[in-house]
């Protein structure tokens, strides 16, 4: 049985029966393979085609990464690398199962999610699994300290909310250029009024010297003053619309380089922060790995110390 979690890709439960030596396979939804209510196909888009199988075997039930995109995970363990084939894993009742993992689309700003979900495991009998000590014929184990699943969940969760400021940040940005593309705009306006402006004086000057041919002195020095008058006027507002335009590009160019810099500041925090997550999921795979040395090492030393015990 799986059930949805809060934080998965929205699904309906699922009721899967495992017949002993079938597998039963985990992917993405295709045309010839539909979403259904007694198999393992989501309609997500992080999973692939042919993400994993699980399959029931000696009153054990076992998971295996097929070489997906974007990982299988139990109990937030990493079975393989990405489009590695993992080994056998056994898994048990109450484990929480993580098929991809959620991704995010820069050009829609659209995120999305993975699948998530509990599982309940039952034998044939009706019984329900116990939590198992071990995990996986490959002879990982899956015994990780609460302290260090609590630190890697603050690690994960500090590097999700960085990202989320900086995509914050990019945003902001963006807006920050549409707004300077207006700007723009309006600069490419305030010389088209210029341009008219300069008609107009031009219009003007031929009306003067069309009057200077067929009025008298005296209506020709007041028509004459007029039009100094308002020459002046259109020349001292082409001026002024001049010099705004030229503060308003230098502003824009300003702007465009500030936005710039502080795009790839940006980026290169996120690259940072993604490497550091990275670092962190490879140092918990090396934990466990050695903890499951250390364990087999003191179960040897139990062991050979037990037959000593009996010997004598």
């Amino acid at each position: 049985l799986l059930i949805c979690r809060p934080n998965s890709h929205p699904f309906n439960n699922r009721t899967l029966y495992l017949e002993p030596g079938a597998q039963a396979k985990v992917g993405r939804s295709v045309a010839r393979v539909r979403v259904s209510e007694n198999n393992a196909i989501f309609d997500c888009k992080v999973l692939s085609r042919n993400h994993a199988v699980l399959w029931y075997k000696d009153g054990r039930f076992f998971i295996k990464d097929t070489g997906s995109s974007n990982g299988t995970f139990i109990n937030n363990f990493r079975l393989s690398q990405t489009c590695s084939e993992s080994e056998p894993y056994e898994i048990s009742s109450g484990d929480i199962v993580q098929f991809g993992v959620d991704v995010m689309e820069n050009t829609r700003r659209e995120t999305h999610g993975c699948i998530t979900a509990t599982l309940k495991l039952f034998l044939p009998d009706g019984r329900e699994t116990k939590a198992s000590q071990k995990v996986g014929i490959g002879g990982q184990s899956a015994i990780i300290p609460p302290v260090d699943l609590y630190r890697l969940n603050q690690y994960i969760q500090e590097a999700n909310q960085r990202e989320q400021i900086l995509e914050t940040k990019l945003i902001s940005l963006q807006k920050m250029v549409e707004s300077t593309k207006q700007n723009s705009f309006l600069g490419w306006q305030a010389m088209i009024d210029e341009d008219r402006l300069l008609s107009r004086i031009d219009m003007l000057e031929k009306k003067l010297q069309y009057c200077q041919k067929n009025i008298t002195e005296d209506k020709l020095h007041d028509e004459l003053m007029k039009l100094v008058h308002e020459k002046e006027e259109y020349q001292n507002a082409a001026k002024e619309a001049m010099y705004k335009l030229h503060q308003e590009r230098h502003e824009a160019v300003h702007k465009q380089i500030s936005l710039e810099k502080a795009l790839c500041t940006s980026e290169d925090e996120c690259s940072l922060l993604r490497e550091q997550l990275n670092k962190t999921k490879q140092q918990l795979q090396e934990m466990t790995i050695c903890m499951d040395t250390l364990k087999n090492q003191y179960d040897e030393k139990v062991a050979s110390s037990e037959e000593q015990l009996k010997a004598k």
